[in-house]
């Protein structure tokens, strides 16, 4: 398993047609799905009620068991940027003429239904073949990579643990790796 580093993840969101009848939405849902580590399922099970309240984005996410995975539901902060994706993503589907009622779905089709798992899964390797990466890039991926950043920012692995919904550590740990950045940061930091 590996990350993309946040040039790369610049890469993959600059490979994307603002311009486009859908690059906006694309856009989004690239940038939300990195900023929020979910699972590609529980993004495609979003609706506005979830992430929208009174005009502007929810500060949690309330993801409920059905889209989560296994039987368990569980909150969420929302950052600002992700908080931000939102309030973008529902005046889209707005100017777009989309729905967004509270039970409309947040990242929708031409034919205004939900993305699927595929169709998000595809969006994503599309502009990794815009963005020529010769690497990975998938809706899972962009979850290792929140899951790293994370970790390299000094988060706890338990904080992570919480956030990505793994019931044990050891699915977490898988996320933690020796980048270059943490590997000089702890050696400065014995020497000190």
């Amino acid at each position: 398993m590996f990350s993309l580093a946040p040039h790369q993840i610049r890469q993959l969101l600059a490979a994307v047609d603002l311009n486009s009848p859908f690059g906006r939405r694309d856009y989004l849902l690239i940038l939300f799905l990195y900023q929020t580590g979910l699972r590609v399922g529980e993004c495609s099970g979003l609706i506005t009620h979830h992430v929208f309240s009174k005009g502007q984005a929810r500060e949690w996410l309330h993801l409920p068991a059905s889209i989560c995975k296994g039987p368990r539901s569980r909150v969420l902060p929302l950052n600002a940027t992700a908080r931000a994706c939102i309030e973008k993503q529902v005046q889209f589907n707005r100017d777009r003429g989309f729905s967004v009622a509270p039970a409309a779905p947040l990242f929708q089709h031409r034919k205004h239904g939900p993305l699927s798992i595929r169709s998000i899964q595809k969006i994503i390797e599309r502009y990794r073949v815009t963005a020529d990466l010769d690497l990975r890039a998938t809706p899972h991926t962009l979850r290792h990579s929140f899951a790293s950043n994370m970790l390299d920012n000094g988060s706890s692995l338990t904080s992570v643990q919480r956030i990505l919904g793994h019931r044990r550590i050891a699915s977490t740990q898988v996320y933690v790796h020796a980048s270059r950045k943490k590997l000089q940061r702890d050696a400065a930091e014995f020497g000190g």
